[in-house]
């Protein structure tokens, strides 16, 4: 019965180095796609940035060309200064 014993534990061992072996090498595999993933994830995100930085320039533009329009002047011109603001900034 002892030998039995020792023959059970052995293939126990053998069958959970196997099973720890492969739970490594998906834990390796998984771990190997996260990272590319991130970083992928990382490049995109690094274009959103730079294309929010031209949509940012592209719309300062309009918004100058369009307080520089005739017509946008003509609705929204500046108030004028009234006389007593005049005399105190002199």
């Amino acid at each position: 019965m002892d030998t039995n014993a020792i023959m059970h534990s052995e293939i126990f061992f053998i069958i959970s180095s196997v099973g720890f072996i492969i739970l490594g090498i998906i834990a390796i595999i998984l771990g190997i796609l996260c990272t590319k993933t991130v970083a992928s994830f990382l490049r995109i995100l690094a274009r959103i940035e730079s294309s929010m930085d031209t949509i940012g320039d592209t719309t300062q533009e309009l918004l100058e060309d369009m307080r520089n329009s005739f017509v946008f002047q003509m609705l929204f011109r500046p108030k004028k200064a009234k006389r007593s603001q005049k005399v105190k900034k002199e």
